[in-house]
């Protein structure tokens, strides 16, 4: 059975998104699960082909064990690129051959963190470890040394095929015969974990209420912020720009997730202003929706204070009209102890009016 290790190597919460944007990814159980076909099968043995660029020290390690643990013949074959994690990988084939045109590279395990020194010092202490770990994968095949290959991965050793065989990373060159040349040694591949979290954050939004999408998606972790990527060095911030260049089918597919979310999101808020349309208000609400666009909370705080202002307005106007009433002096006044409410009213608005 052949199985491939191809694209950047990710943990496993993170595959469906690469599958659903079609790029190609490595993560263990995609890796076990082909294994455990061919012991079903009862394959005696497993090709594992490998391109990748590298990724996640953690989910190297698992899928080397697996391939380590499978008891046929596990044959490996370097196609295009091993580096990094993909290379600690390529250690747990039995027979390991690589293409004449193909690369592998070995360098220090790193990752982000932030604090003070004894942070530093700690995920130093981390790193440190991290890279024994490789160390311990790379002497098993080679049967080197652990401080020449510590000394290799300080300077990021880039091998060609025979370089590698040299070097006994490998057991043999594919094709003998066939003329060397450099691959084209391309970056790992990996989406920033923050393009990662942002799409996994906007289809559960989306999707939240959608009986199959909603239990599918797993919800964002933290998990992996601090793993070490065994993967190319160099600054992994992406910004929009480089996600168009970089992955322009990838930017169309959450440009027109935005889009739809956009026009969603737009379409409720106008729903929920004209729910609070009432006569009165008109001035508010066309304002509210058009020339300043609020919310429909917003609005309704707006609402309300513009009733009591209407109200307090009102309350003026009525003691303004009521002030020739407050000076009909009192000793001119009809004596009313005895009337009716109507003959009350009357002889108020006949004294107003200049009668007695």
């Amino acid at each position: 059975m052949r199985i491939s290790v191809k694209g950047p190597i990710i943990s496993d919460s993170d595959q469906w998104i690469y599958d659903w944007f079609g790029i190609p990814a490595t993560s263990p159980t995609k890796v076990k699960q082909q294994i455990e076909r061919a012991i079903r099968n009862q394959d005696n043995e497993i090709i594992i082909e490998i391109n990748s660029g590298g990724g996640s020290v953690y989910s190297a390690s698992e899928i080397y064990t697996a391939i380590r643990s499978f008891t046929g013949s596990s044959k490996g074959q370097i196609t295009g690129l091993a580096a990094s994690a993909a290379s600690v990988i390529a250690m747990g084939c039995t027979q390991l051959e690589m293409s004449p045109t193909a690369q592998m590279m070995i360098h220090n395990a790193a990752t982000g963190a932030q604090g003070d020194h004894q942070v530093m010092d700690d995920t130093s202490d981390f790193l440190q470890k991290v890279d024994q770990s490789i160390i311990n994968a790379y002497a098993a095949k080679t049967g080197k040394k652990a401080e020449e290959l510590k000394n290799m991965m300080n300077k990021t050793t880039w091998m060609t095929a025979q370089e590698a065989l040299e070097h006994g990373f490998i057991d043999a060159i594919m094709f003998e015969n066939a003329p060397q040349a450099v691959a084209n040694a391309d970056a790992s591949g990996m989406l920033p974990q923050e393009v990662i979290n942002k799409v996994r954050q906007d289809l559960l939004k989306s999707q939240k209420n959608h009986p199959i999408m909603a239990n599918s998606i797993p919800e964002p972790s933290n998990s992996t912020q601090n793993e070490p990527k065994n993967q190319n060095k160099g600054d992994n911030s992406m910004n929009l720009e480089q996600l168009q260049n970089d992955y322009p089918e990838l930017f169309k597919e959450v440009k027109n997730m935005g889009f739809k979310e956009g026009v969603q999101a737009e379409n409720k808020r106008l729903k929920e202003i004209e729910d609070l349309a009432v006569p009165g208000n008109e001035t508010l609400i066309n304002k509210a929706k058009y020339e300043e666009p609020v919310t429909a909370e917003k609005l309704a705080v707006q609402i309300v204070k513009a009733q009591k202002e209407l109200g307090a307005t009102h309350l003026n106007n009525v003691k303004t009209d009521a002030k020739p009433l407050n000076d009909i002096p009192g000793t001119n006044a009809p004596e009313v102890d005895n009337l009716t409410d109507e003959e009350q009213a009357v002889a108020a608005l006949t004294k107003m009016w200049g009668g007695k």
